[in-house]
């Protein structure tokens, strides 16, 4: 080999030939999520404002917390909605290493800020109204808190609908970038970028969209919330207890706040490229350690989406296995892309590798 020359591996450099391969881990398959979600919007936007100028009218603090808390959702649907377009527009855009799948949990995550700041104004306003009383008109109150609830229970049918239709086959893309190096310490270093272009590679397992899911759970929270203004409405007009209305204002603003904040963590943990589940990497490492006389020495596994996956695996064999055999092993686990596998050949590791636990 001369100085200028490269080595010859034509396997691998066969693959390296294709240098954009799609990031697109089913971001733009949801139209029907995006449009349900954006009917749901229109129609939360129109309960909102309607309970909260009603709530401001009709002096009613736990009215007017459920408008602003459905305002909050009305904001996290219109964001989910467009977060669904923006990630189906750049879904092959090159610039996004991995794809667009975060781009949801970025509006899952401003839209939780939203509630928390939110939150602190119902808490000081209801705390007030508890302290200087003020007068209430139950009857018109308690009409307009009908109605969010109807559009709340209408709102979790059209989601409901297109819930769990949504069956993400996961198409397993891998390709060999492979580099060996040769050290006079008896190590052997195989890079393996692994991408393996199988087309047919499918996970036919149902995939959730969460964030839908997320939204179905927060309209029927919203309608518990109306539940609980009528009845402290009502038990002001009944009893005269007008100072359940408030109480209940502060128990809605207590359920807004647990929400957002475990949002922002759920979301923010996403961002943060946090570690994936345990009984996932558990079996990423149990089908990498399969191939005989392999030990994984170090596992990364992170989110790039919605129920996607992506890992970079350091592994060391004595005898290390051919790249198809650890690719192999890793078809159609958990929707899991781009797998990134070093291998490490090294003859001092035999017996480490061997007696390993």
């Amino acid at each position: 080999m001369t100085a200028h020359s490269l080595p010859e591996y034509p396997a691998r450099c066969e693959t390296v030939r294709h240098s954009h391969h799609p990031h697109d881990f089913g971001q733009g398959g949801k139209h029907e999520a995006e449009r349900r979600t954006l009917w749901v919007t229109l129609l939360t936007l129109a309960t909102m404002a309607a309970e909260i100028v009603g709530g401001w009218i009709t002096g009613s603090m736990a009215l007017l917390a459920d408008g602003i808390h459905m305002g909050g959702h009305a904001l996290a649907l219109g964001l989910a909605s467009t977060a669904y377009y923006l990630a189906r527009r750049h879904a092959d855009d090159r610039r996004l290493s991995l794809g667009s799948g975060k781009i949801g949990d970025l509006a899952a995550y401003t839209s939780a800020l939203f509630l928390g700041a939110t939150t602190v104004w119902l808490v000081v306003e209801s705390v007030r109204r508890l302290i200087e009383p003020q007068p209430l008109r139950p009857l018109e109150a308690m009409a307009v808190a009908v109605v969010g609830l109807v559009v709340n229970l209408a709102s979790a049918w059209l989601l409901a609908g297109g819930h769990d239709h949504d069956h993400g086959h996961a198409h397993a893309h891998h390709h060999d970038h492979g580099h060996d190096h040769d050290h006079d310490h008896d190590h052997d270093h195989e890079h393996e970028h692994d991408h393996d272009h199988d087309e047919h590679a499918h996970a036919h397992a149902p995939r959730q969209d969460h964030n839908l899911k997320a939204a179905l759970v927060h309209v029927i929270a919203d309608a518990v919330t109306s539940v609980a203004a009528i009845i402290g409405l009502l038990a002001a007009w009944l009893w005269g207890w007008w100072w359940l209305d408030p109480v209940i204002a502060l128990v809605a603003s207590l359920v807004i706040l647990r929400w957002a904040v475990g949002l922002l963590r759920q979301t923010g943990a996403v961002l943060l490229d946090a570690e994936g589940p345990d009984s996932l990497r558990s079996q990423v490492r149990e089908r990498l350690e399969s191939v005989e006389g392999t030990r994984v020495v170090d596992l990364h596994l992170w989110s790039v989406g919605q129920g996607a996956w992506t890992l970079v695996a350091s592994v060391v064999s004595h005898a290390p296995a051919t790249p198809a055999d650890y690719r192999a092993r890793l078809h159609g686990l958990a929707h899991v892309h781009h797998p990134i596998i070093e291998v490490e050949r090294c003859e001092r590791c035999t017996n480490r590798s061997a007696h390993a636990s």
